[in-house]
């Protein structure tokens, strides 16, 4: 491991060093390359390197448990071994099984995948995803949004820092029509509006690779919702087709009962007690936040937290 990616993760409080506390983190996904300039700014998709070294630092200083061998401590009352840790994906990209996996399984590292059924059955990508897919390929220097303003996207650091403007200012947009605003920012950019992408970090994982996953025991199949927006955008109605659409055909496709699910997004905006009390209504026994910090056996099982790497 070198010396940069120890300091790195040494930086960053990993473990809780109080009695039966444990760590859930969070990752997205895992490339061997980064084949863009803009897109993947944020590292959402680690480089395959990193990826590695991060877990060979958690399985030398902590103990991998699976979300099931944690809930069954967390309701008999059970001490937990000294940093106890699960790893979780979230979405539903292609790399998690391709190089992720892999990985994982070699090392014996017990995770939870939770994915968005949109896209695997479509292949779809998220609105946030498309916004950088345009302001990756765009040719313009300027643009003008309506309810964000002027926006300078002439170099890569205008174009991050917009990016980032966008980010703040959409994801406390609960009421806005986001296919409307995407479609917008492919105009505005000149673009050709596109649903789907089959580069690295865009290419989603397809059913009969869940099923391979879910057939190897240190793996655990969670849901994402269907579309993957935050679950507190939908009204009622159109609530429970979302949660109960991405559950059925887990059903239909693999005839897997989903018992695990994490919140779109999965800020305290994200979720509240009726969108939990619905989860549980559909058999969902445990969803993690993407709330920073830790957890202990005394932690409410929907209100979990994480640590993103």
């Amino acid at each position: 491991m070198c010396v940069k990616i120890i300091l790195e993760i040494m930086q960053k409080k990993l473990f809780n060093k109080k009695e039966n506390n444990f760590s859930i983190f969070l990752f997205h996904g895992v490339i061997k390359k980064n084949n863009f300039s803009i897109r993947n700014y944020n590292r959402k998709h680690l480089l395959e390197k990193k990826f590695i070294s991060i877990l060979n630092y958690l399985k030398k200083n902590g103990t991998s448990l699976s979300m099931d061998e944690i809930i069954y401590c967390k309701k008999k009352k059970l001490e937990l071994p000294k940093n106890s840790f699960n790893i979780t994906f979230d979405d539903g990209f292609e790399n998690n099984f391709s190089i992720a996996a892999p990985i994982l399984d070699e090392m014996k590292l017990k995770t939870t995948f939770y994915f968005s059924t949109d896209f695997i059955e479509n292949n779809t990508m998220s609105w946030i995803d498309k916004v950088e897919h345009c302001f990756e390929f765009t040719k313009e220097k300027s643009i003008y949004v309506d309810g964000i303003g002027k926006l300078q996207i002439n170099n890569k650091s205008s174009k991050i820092k917009s990016l980032k403007k966008i980010r703040k200012i959409i994801k406390k947009k609960l009421n806005i029509n986001i296919s409307n605003f995407v479609d917008n920012i492919f105009d505005i950019c000149k673009l050709r509006k596109i649903k789907s992408y089959n580069s690295n970090i865009d290419k989603k994982i397809t059913w009969s690779k869940i099923k391979q996953l879910n057939d190897n025991p240190i793996f655990i199949i969670g849901g994402h919702s269907h579309e993957h927006m935050p679950l507190t955008y939908f009204k009622a109605n159109e609530l429970d087709q979302q949660i109960r659409k991405s559950i059925k055909l887990f059903k239909t496709r693999l005839n897997i009962n989903l018992k695990h699910y994490s919140y779109p997004e999965g800020q305290e905006i994200d979720f509240n007690k009726k969108i939990i009390k619905k989860l549980k209504k559909n058999g969902i026994k445990c969803c993690p936040t993407a709330i920073n910090g830790f957890n202990s056996l005394n932690s409410d099982l929907f209100n979990l937290r994480r640590i993103q790497i």
